[in-house]
């Protein structure tokens, strides 16, 4: 992912990342088109090693056949996708392959994901920063590296407790700057926090493994910016229309 340690761009103004998606970011026929907001986008996820595939606008999946498959890092093939499809939504595979998984934590419909994980935090211990993404229903996705993961982590629905979802091995997440037409999902994913994903901690993991496969320990994730967590947090209560 990132090699530096910015906040991301202002998704909501529309505005792409300014250093993809000009000429020389990567597709030999960039300086022949005009990249879209979501074109830039996708392209800079790729060049971080995640895989990405595109979604029709506003809706939440890929309709690409054997879309786990087709998704790439290929910056030709994104740019001829997103060439083809300006309006196109932004997909990103999860799993080994992309090299990390997502945590969804789920406040819609009832769902009261923000307080599970605030109990699971009081249990174990919080969460360390990593990439975070704002949802269109006013959720987050919590990106983590996949290192260090020693089982087979899929795709679950409340395993961790109600709200709480996992995106890994065949799933994908939407990302920025997407929208779903969907009456749930009334704003525009935006990055919260750009940094590295880091690993996930080992309560966590231990939470999702196998009853029947050993505990590990993950390597501890590196320092984060001492003023990225009251980023993050100034983010989320400007997001939730919070003072």
């Amino acid at each position: 992912m990132a090699d530096d340690s910015r906040e991301g761009p202002t998704v909501e103004s529309g505005k792409a990342p300014t250093e993809i998606g000009t000429p020389g970011s990567g597709i030999d026929h960039a300086s022949r088109i005009t990249p879209t907001a979501p074109m830039a986008y996708a392209l800079r996820y790729a060049s971080r090693g995640l895989r990405v595939m595109w979604a029709p606008r506003g809706m939440k999946r890929p309709v690409v056949k054997d879309w786990p498959k087709a998704a790439t890092t290929d910056p030709v093939i994104v740019g001829q996708w997103w060439s083809e499809h300006p309006d196109a939504n932004v997909c990103i595979a999860t799993g080994p392959a992309s090299g990390i998984w997502v945590l969804d934590v789920d406040d819609k419909d009832g769902h009261t994901g923000s307080a599970t994980l605030a109990a699971l935090e009081r249990q174990h211990g919080g969460l360390p920063l990593t990439f975070t993404v704002g949802t269109g229903s006013g959720g987050v996705h919590h990106y983590f590296s996949h290192a260090g993961v020693d089982f087979p982590l899929g795709n679950s629905a409340g395993r961790l407790g109600d709200g709480l979802d996992t995106r890994g091995n065949g799933g994908q997440v939407v990302a920025p700057p997407s929208r779903a037409d969907d009456p749930s999902h009334f704003m525009q994913y935006v990055v919260l926090l750009d940094i590295d994903p880091v690993p996930a901690p080992a309560w966590l993991l231990d939470l999702l493994r196998p009853k029947a496969t050993y505990p590990h320990r993950t390597t501890p994730p590196p320092p984060a910016d001492p003023g990225a967590r009251e980023r993050l947090a100034a983010a989320l209560r400007a997001r939730r229309g919070e003072s």
